[in-house]
């Protein structure tokens, strides 16, 4: 790094360090540095060990991140505090479910100021794809808290969960650097991120199709076999994408994308199978709407004889008596129902 770039570093973090008042506090500035060319891996690290062994110092120290965020322009500080708080999920933290929606929001990040955008646009961007990616991330598993994926859920449950994994790799394929002025260590380590949040979402989503598919059969319904078979279909495309962005991060030098995984691709019968079974829900549920709509138009036009018959009667009871005596219409009657 050149000299005058690390003496703005020593200026912008220095004061921070200063005001510091115990070691986890300095390692978060350390590790959320404004230095644009590296990243402090062993900072991170204690934070993290730290976390694992004292899970209830996470709410402070998300605070402590959140701050520094919040405040800043500077995309390395942006950034890096992303990365720290994706840390608390890849290095398994349980307690990391607790986090919920990001406390910051770096959604539009860089924007409205075009003298930043010239400079470092491509760096602003990468900082609101990463934020999306964690923000929609960590809120799915803080919900995961409430309704979790197992056996004991229902079809329907679960095949909601999997799809919401689909949006997330969905997100996480979005997170790209542009131009090759942004091929620096900092970037790099953040691919490796995404790359291993690819690799264990993607699989889980493999492992929970496989699972779920069996139990999606013509009982359960039309809405539980319509979302099985999107789940199905966007795992098929979703495939053919991952191929193309880890050839991408292989050409970038991502270390963990230089092997390309062979994805899971859905056998075409079970494809079939599941688009046979909406058809049939479909065409259940219609004539199951026909029934109804011809019950319908029966009862209707029997209220509508019992109406004309009411008014007959009606019309009966109020017809004026004929000319001829009382005495000879009382006979009449008996006679006519006596024949």
């Amino acid at each position: 790094m050149k000299l005058w770039k690390r003496a703005a570093v020593v200026l912008k973090d220095g004061p921070s360090l200063i005001a510091a008042d115990d070691i986890l506090t300095a390692a978060v500035v350390k590790a959320t540095s404004h230095d644009e060319l590296s990243i402090d891996t062993e900072s991170a690290q204690f934070i993290y060990r730290h976390v694992l062994s004292s899970p209830s110092s996470l709410k402070p120290l998300v605070s402590l991140i959140s701050s520094r965020v919040k405040r800043t322009r500077s995309w390395a500080v942006a950034l890096k505090g992303l990365m720290l708080m994706h840390g608390f999920f890849l290095c398994k933290s349980t307690v990391a479910e607790s986090i919920g929606r990001l406390p910051f929001d770096l959604s539009s990040f860089g924007e409205g100021n075009s003298r930043i955008m010239s400079k470092s646009g491509g760096f602003n961007l990468f900082v609101r794809a990463y934020f999306a990616f964690l923000d929609r991330r960590s809120i799915l598993f803080h919900d995961g808290n409430r309704h979790r994926y197992n056996e004991e859920s229902s079809v329907l449950i679960r095949l909601v969960i999997i799809r919401k994994m689909q949006i997330i790799v969905d997100s996480l394929i979005r997170i790209k650097p542009i131009g090759e002025n942004m091929m620096i260590p900092v970037i790099n380590e953040a691919m490796e991120n995404v790359v291993s949040e690819i690799m264990e979402i993607y699989g889980w989503i493999c492992r929970r199709i496989a699972e779920v598919l069996p139990n999606v059969h013509s009982k359960i319904g039309e809405t539980e076999a319509d979302l099985a078979l999107k789940i199905v279909a966007k795992s098929m495309k979703q495939g053919g994408e991952l191929k193309k962005y880890f050839e991408f991060c292989k050409d970038l030098g991502v270390s963990n994308a230089q092997e390309i995984p062979n994805f899971v691709r859905i056998p075409e019968a079970d494809v079939i199978h599941l688009d046979e079974l909406v058809r049939t829900a479909m065409e259940s549920s219609e004539e199951s709407a026909e029934r109804t709509e011809i019950a319908e138009e029966e009862e209707e036009e029997e209220e509508e004889i019992e109406t004309k018959l009411s008014d007959l009667i009606t019309l009966d009871h109020n017809e004026e008596a004929p000319a001829s005596p009382p005495r000879v219409v009382v006979v009449d009657i008996p006679d006519l129902i006596s024949f």
